[in-house]
């Protein structure tokens, strides 16, 4: 009988870790769903302090290198400024364009058996806990590696969910080189479409609406163009054509379309369907589209319109016609690279915990811990950040840091660089299926001046 109550009592506990597990789970039901009731309740231990570093092992973030600026940003990186000497040498064979991509692993995560126990859960200010990736594995002579923080992140399967609603069946990619993100200003995102099309006659046909490009026209022709067959064509014009501000029309299979290379050195193809037309860039083996009332450029992957932002590039959203959908969750993990050798320009809190150091070139801020040794890794805040400044802790209210950025908006994080704002992760709406409060949740356009 004795026996037989220990086997009783060894089996109950195996059950009851086997389903503390479960509901840890990164990947599994009781994490991802946003049904999941389970789900809710292992958002809330991990919040009130329960620290899973020894329970759940590394994943594999993904890595952004930002040696370099964005093409365009701050005006400068254009194609022309930019050295290709394979291409000038052989012009008649042009070399493709692969681009870099990030998985953000919703379904399949990689685990890492490099570092198991260098994840910490960190408490963002409304209560949901993350776990952020160690930098240590990333850093090496001349490059420095920080953690990127989302600045509109959500529970996993709330994010799924919305991108699921319109479509999305393959997990978002993040492009892991910030030299391949167009960043051009207004001035340098637009030209003169012609008056005539290849008939020499007048055009007649509309444009197509920055609120209309999940139209079928748009993504039905975006389809055949990101094919190889098309992307080879691409490359093979791109050398070719190379005459500034002259429009070469082309007709193949039924499509007519239109390239034309700026000033800048960006490559356009206008696509003239029917009555209606659209432009596109084709740049570093992306198809590329400028949202004027938005003022971003967005990238053609998957059947979908993308927007990495320039100011914090792990950040992507999903354009969807009249709003920009955000696809980052809490978990998603993002590291960017560096380099070491770069002028920093320190600024440090008045009760000297904490110092952003700005580089001088490119403007990215990172938040370092005083403390030695540290207690956190280096947290990558913002890109193009021209200001930086901490509140008065004097009077027992915790640190607040402000950036401010060029495009005039401002960014708030606390002493662990979380960020405040409308848009942050509400676990307990956002498991019910509940949208967050606030304009940020899904961005609307400007209003007209």
């Amino acid at each position: 009988m004795a026996m037989k109550k220990l086997t009783l009592l060894l089996s109950a506990l195996f059950l009851i870790s086997t389903f503390q597990v479960w509901a840890e789970e990164p990947n599994g039901a009781g994490r991802g769903g946003a049904e999941s009731v389970s789900g809710a309740k292992a958002v809330s231990r991990a919040a009130v302090g329960v620290n899973r570093a020894s329970t759940v092992s590394a994943y594999k973030p993904v890595v952004i290198n930002m040696n370099h600026g964005s093409s365009g940003g701050h005006n400068r990186n254009f194609p022309t400024q930019q050295t290709q000497p394979a291409r000038a040498a052989q012009p008649s064979q042009p070399a493709h364009q692969q681009p870099s991509y990030g998985q953000l692993h919703w379904n399949n995560q990689t685990v890492s058996h490099q570092q198991p126990k260098t994840q910490t859960v960190h408490n963002a200010v409304v209560g949901q806990a993350f776990q952020r990736p160690s930098v240590q594995n990333y850093n090496r002579a001349g490059v420095r590696a920080s953690v990127a923080v989302h600045h509109h992140s959500y529970v996993q399967g709330y994010v799924r969910k919305k991108l699921q609603n319109i479509g999305v069946s393959a997990e978002p990619n993040l492009i892991t080189d910030r030299a391949e993100i167009i960043h051009t200003d207004r001035a340098h995102s637009v030209i003169k479409f012609p008056l005539k099309g290849p008939d020499h006659l007048a055009i007649t046909a509309s444009i197509v609406s920055p609120r209309h490009f999940n139209d079928a026209i748009v993504r039905d022709n975006m389809t055949i163009a990101d094919s190889p067959e098309w992307q080879a064509r691409a490359d093979s014009f791109n050398v070719t054509e190379n005459q500034v501000g002259h429009h070469y029309w082309h007709n193949d299979g039924g499509i007519t379309y239109c390239h034309y290379l700026d000033a800048s050195g960006y490559h356009w193809y206008g696509w003239y369907l029917g009555n209606q037309y659209f432009w596109t860039r084709n740049f570093n083996g992306r198809w590329w589209w400028y949202d004027s009332d938005f003022d971003r450029w967005c990238f053609w992957n998957n059947g979908f319109w993308w927007w990495q932002d320039p100011y914090h590039v792990g950040d992507l959203y999903c354009y969807n016609d009249t709003s920009y959908i955000p696809c980052n969750s809490a978990d998603d993990q993002v590291v960017v690279t560096s380099s070491d050798n770069t002028n920093l320009q320190s600024n440090t809190s008045p009760d000297g915990t904490r110092v952003v150091k700005v580089d001088a070139d490119t403007q990215d801020a990172f938040l370092y811990d005083t403390a030695n040794p540290p207690t956190f890794d280096p947290v990558y805040l913002a890109s193009g950040v021209q200001s930086v400044q901490f509140s008065d802790t004097s009077n027992g209210r915790p640190l607040e840091i402000i950036l401010k950025l060029n495009d005039g908006s401002f960014d708030m994080f606390d002493a662990q660089g979380n960020t405040y704002g409308p848009g942050n992760n509400d676990a307990d709406q956002a498991s019910q299926g509940i949208p967050p409060a606030g304009p940020a949740y899904e961005s609307a356009p400007p209003a007209a001046n």
